[in-house]
């Protein structure tokens, strides 16, 4: 199971920024480092992840303000490994897509996501380890701005009803309702979709957020 799983995310990785947007040079291409921007930050695989088990759908990676010029030390780690993992043949795939599955797992426990991202966990009873974490579009927009419409429903066709077609979740949980209104468009007929709202910067769970948790819970 666990090598079908890289198998996807590794054809996953490989549908180009060109390809979801229709063209080399976008408009929502950042200000800099453009060769970054078009690495898909898709997302991981936990260790311990089951077919059936959660999976946790997020809008798109950050990254793309106009003042970032250079890498931070996350993307020193994190681009080399995802890089390796899109290029790697039979032989290495596991290996590669282990390795970076772990560090972006790692990550995705440092951002202000995590106001968010524990208490969901708490909520479908998992751990980080036991889910599936997925950017529906996983190519960084300048400014950080919402994907187009064409780019995001295009990613979706081609990275993420894929994806969920291998890993088939009972539970989809968007991130936002800015990945809950394109989840929306494609209901999936294996999975219960709940969107829980983000608040601006993830400062904090508002009370809306706190009735989705609860209704998660209910239905684990």
């Amino acid at each position: 199971m666990r090598a079908s799983i890289a198998l996807a995310f590794q054809r996953s990785a490989n549908v180009s920024r060109a390809a979801l947007y229709g063209t080399e040079r976008d408009a929502q291409l950042p200000l800099n480092l453009a060769a970054d921007a078009r690495v898909p930050f898709l997302g991981y695989c936990g260790p311990r992840y089951a077919v059936g088990n959660p999976v946790l759908l997020a809008i798109n990676s950050g990254g793309g303000a106009d003042e970032y010029r250079e890498r931070h030390a996350e993307d020193r780690e994190l681009i080399p490994l995802v890089e390796a993992f899109v290029r790697a043949n039979q032989g290495t795939r596991a290996r590669t897509f282990e390795a970076m599955s772990r560090v972006y797992m790692q990550h995705v426990q440092t951002w202000n996501l995590k106001n968010i991202v524990t208490p969901t966990l708490e909520a479908c009873g998992r751990t980080v380890e036991e889910v599936c974490y997925i950017n529906l579009f996983p190519y960084r927009t300048r400014k950080n701005n919402m994907p187009s419409a064409k780019a995001r429903y295009a990613a979706w066709e081609n990275i993420v009803a894929p994806l969920l077609n291998e890993l088939r979740p009972i539970l989809l949980i968007a991130l936002g309702k800015k990945a809950g209104r394109v989840a929306e468009r494609f209901p999936q007929p294996t999975s219960k979709l709940f969107v829980v709202p983000r608040t601006n910067g993830d400062r904090y769970v508002c009370d809306e957020a706190k009735a989705v948790l609860e209704m998660i819970r209910n239905a684990t």
